[in-house]
């Protein structure tokens, strides 16, 4: 039987899945502003084994209905979560941390530097969700006046990223660190590599300045679930984000990700597939039900509805509700326009659209039950859709995290479906098995361990090469 990970798919803000939760009595998210919040999170996790937090972010701010925005907290206030892995890997030991970066408003450089530092920190426990940022209010904020087509993003990421693996994983040799006090010679110049990148959407020239980290490059994590982000995932993901509609289209999307990573070469086996999983659960059914109805009732339809034109683009509320909702286009998320046309067995009208919506919002699979009813449909999914693992999404903190820790946990480690302990190592070891605390040699990030992949022909011809830049 496959062994699970769990993951939480985290925000560090009021709102989170469910606008206007934030009003629940038991919500305890108020309080992001506050260490010692995030704090006692981390250590509930990891009580729980959980493998990973993942924290959401998005560059871009309430350009419509600012009003209701800030009113009901819709997407503002809220902070950098990337400040917080730090403080959370100080109370924790065994608990990774995914970010999420956008590869159209950082840089290759920026941003590797980042994780290089929180890889080095967290003792290897880092991952790094990709996104491309589908929301244009975001080029404001950064004073751009272009928002690139959907498609033409992910070839910026692949920019971004080429760029990045030459930093991460060929400047520095493994055994560049010296540290020979009698020699003066902490670090061999001859080990350390410059990198000249010259493509369309990015140019550097210089060298990645922190040593090489426990992964070098962090667990790529990427979320998407149109054609050429499935392209993008298979080219690069080493974990996958994937929310759809029923298992059976999940199983499909699953199997469509794992023949994609093979037909380029990569072992399928070295992508993991994960799922949105929302949870109510409580000793009893009835008790469970009288919960989830509970947390429902402090949604904000005006506000809900409102999110969903920020991430798709599409305001439902001006649309015929009696029109079907069909031939949609948009270049910002697709994720929650397919589910509901190109993924749905059935065609909806603009009036369905909304009920789903709002019953369900950003959510992926839900269940409300006891815990032996949760674990037989999670132990369900996984031998439908063959996932390898879950993203809890929370209704209310601590207690959704606390509930399933407590109750469902302990059913699914009983039956083999999950951990009891941890393993050692870093968080790629965790997820592929002692040893593989670096890229497999399958992925295409590990070419630029060539140190005469890390610069193009021109760049060789153009220059001698400088002092610490001999072959290897």
């Amino acid at each position: 039987m496959k062994q699970i990970h769990l993951g939480v798919f985290e925000v560090n803000a009021v709102n989170h899945l469910t606008p206007g939760i934030w009003t629940h009595p038991e919500q305890n998210r108020i309080h992001f502003n506050s260490i010692d919040y995030w704090v006692e999170i981390a250590k509930l996790l990891e009580r729980g084994k959980f493998d990973f937090m993942f924290f959401a972010d998005t560059y871009s701010y309430p350009k419509k209905n600012p009003e209701l925005a800030f009113r009901e907290a819709g997407g503002a206030p809220g902070n950098d979560p990337m400040l917080l892995i730090p403080a959370l890997a100080m109370v924790t030991e065994h608990l990774a941390f995914t970010m999420t970066t956008s590869t159209t408003y950082e840089t290759p450089v920026a941003n590797s530097r980042r994780f290089s530092t929180l890889d080095h920190l967290t003792k290897g426990r880092i991952g790094w969700n990709v996104v491309t940022t589908s929301n244009p209010t975001a080029a404001d904020l950064f004073g751009r006046t272009d928002f690139l087509p959907h498609d033409e993003r992910y070839d910026m990421a692949d920019d971004f990223l080429e760029a990045s693996y030459k930093l991460l994983e060929g400047c520095w040799d493994d055994d560049a660190v010296v540290i020979d006090r009698e020699k003066r010679i902490f670090t061999d110049p001859e080990k350390v590599h410059l990198v000249v990148h010259e493509g369309k959407y990015f140019k550097l020239r210089g060298y990645h300045t922190p040593s090489p980290s426990p992964q070098r490059t962090p667990v790529i994590f990427q979320a998407g679930s149109s054609e050429r982000g499935r392209i993008f995932a298979a080219q690069h993901a080493e974990g996958v984000f994937l929310k759809a509609p029923t298992p059976a289209i999940l199983r499909e999307q699953v199997a469509d990700i794992r023949r994609r990573a093979q037909e380029i070469g990569r072992d399928p086996a070295s992508v993991k597939v994960f799922t949105g999983l929302s949870v109510v659960t409580a000793p009893t059914r009835e008790e469970a039900q009288r919960k989830y109805e509970s947390y429902l009732s402090y949604q904000s339809r005006e506000s809900a509805l409102a999110a969903y034109a920020s991430v798709t683009g599409i305001d439902l509320t001006k649309l015929d509700p009696d029109s079907y909702f069909e031939n949609v286009h948009t270049e910002m998320g697709q994720t929650h326009t397919d589910r509901f046309t190109k993924y749905s067995p059935t065609k909806k009208k603009v009036s369905e659209v909304i009920d789903d919506f709002l019953q369900k919002g950003f959510r992926g699979l839900t269940v409300v039950g006891s815990p032996e009813e949760v674990a037989d449909q999670i132990q369900a999914w996984v031998e439908e859709t063959d996932v390898d693992g879950f993203n809890v999404e929370p209704y209310v903190l601590p207690g959704t995290y606390a509930d399933f820790i407590d109750l469902v946990v302990p059913i699914l480690q009983e039956r083999g479906l999950f951990k009891k302990d941890y393993a050692q190592g870093t968080f790629r070891e965790k997820l592929f098995g002692p040893g593989n605390a670096r890229l497999p040699i399958s992925h295409p990030a590990t070419a630029f361990r060539d140190a005469a992949r890390l610069r193009p022909a021109s760049a060789n011809d153009a220059a001698p090469l400088p002092a610490g830049e001999g072959s290897r």
